[in-house]
């Protein structure tokens, strides 16, 4: 059975936050809403370095780094059995979904998910421009809502906007029941970490801490799972798990990508986010 989860290298990730802004036009999401952030660690506010300013001459300890957060899609999430109408549920491809027809606004998942990955709307959503982005409907106001894994292109066989608009490579989607998936291999091959495992919410995305994994280039329209024409991985290789198909050229190179399979990105100017 298909259980689709997240891998995030976060020694390839550089906090440009091109994850949230296609997010946001991807699935329509209202000014002042984000399904998908980037955290700062270490420092008070976003993009405020952890450590020392230099002093009395003296080297200082600055650094960056990043935290990409969103829906974790618990396999066992408290959203789920929280929810006194069942508006959240998780599909037979694990993914976690909102039936926003279903939901009343109690926000009861929101108290529930440690994770503080979901956003309601207290006013009817706003976007630039005003009919709004993407391809998928706004949600009305009084309801929950949060990120999908992009289900609507996982649906046509693509990979969620976040994971095609990443330009360092640092997310690879994929199948976690299927040990020959991407996924699968990059969690045997490095140490992985996932948020608050103490809380028994058994997430799907997993974060590679202290050994940046080789990236997976974009190479088709078609999902990870689905590309049987070109090699990506290569188990005998001790430097790294892929293989650059010819002319694809390094991390980032997502030119092959037809234009249905890129996120829907309008043309417009201003806007607050």
């Amino acid at each position: 059975m298909t259980n689709y989860g997240l891998v995030i290298d976060q020694e390839r990730c550089i906090g440009c936050h091109a994850c949230a802004v296609t997010c946001k036009q991807e699935n329509n999401v209202g000014l002042g809403q984000y399904w998908n952030r980037v955290l700062t660690e270490g420092g008070d506010k976003m993009d405020t370095p952890a450590g020392t300013y230099p002093e009395n001459g003296e080297d200082g300890t600055l650094e960056m780094s990043y935290q990409p957060t969103a829906c974790q899609h618990c396999d066992n999430a408290p959203c789920v059995k929280v929810c006194p109408v069942n508006a959240t549920y998780t599909r037979e491809d694990g993914i976690v979904e909102i039936d926003y027809d279903k939901c009343i606004g109690c926000r009861y998942c929101m108290a529930a998910c440690p994770y503080n990955a979901r956003v309601f709307n207290w006013d009817e959503p706003q976007t630039v421009p005003e009919d709004g982005t993407g391809d998928v409907p706004a949600r009305p106001q009084g309801v929950v809502e949060k990120c999908t894994f992009c289900s609507h292109r996982v649906e046509e066989g693509l990979d969620p906007a976040c994971v095609v608009n990443c330009p360092a490579d640092a997310r690879i989607f994929g199948d976690l029941d299927n040990e020959e998936s991407t996924v699968s291999k990059y969690i045997r091959k490095y140490q992985t970490t996932r948020l608050l495992e103490d809380r028994g919410t058994d997430p799907k995305t997993y974060y590679i801490r202290g050994e940046m994994s080789p990236g997976r280039p974009q190479t088709s329209d078609k999902m990870e799972s689905e590309l049987d024409d070109v090699s990506v991985w290569s188990e005998p290789k001790d430097n790294g798990p892929v293989e650059e198909s010819g002319g694809s050229g390094g991390g980032g190179s997502h030119g092959s990508l037809s234009n249905d399979a890129l996120p829907h990105v309008p043309a417009f100017e201003g806007g607050d986010d």
